[in-house]
């Protein structure tokens, strides 16, 4: 889908697996595809006991919002409105 079309927001989750050789999660498969449209910002939960991982990927890919789980509304809602602000 994305090779057809550029969302303006994906939310996703990162999701550590520890048994993939040369990387961490599928959202760093994501997040290179996602990385050519400039256009296209990323939401991305996870879990809290997998920051460090998630802070690794994160590093390398723009990231617009990362909220830990249990998703608060509030927070996510905040993330949106601050795309929007900018946009």
């Amino acid at each position: 889908m994305l090779k057809t079309r550029q969302p303006q927001v994906i939310v996703t989750e990162f999701n550590f697996q520890s048994d993939f050789r040369d990387r961490t999660s599928s959202l760093e498969t994501l997040m290179a595809v996602v990385q050519r449209m400039p256009d296209t910002r990323v939401i991305v939960f996870y879990e809290k006991e997998y920051l460090h991982q998630f802070e690794r990927v994160a590093a390398r890919f723009p990231i617009h919002a990362a909220l830990p789980f249990p998703i608060e509304q509030v927070e996510l809602e905040a993330a949106l409105q601050r795309l929007e602000s900018a946009g």
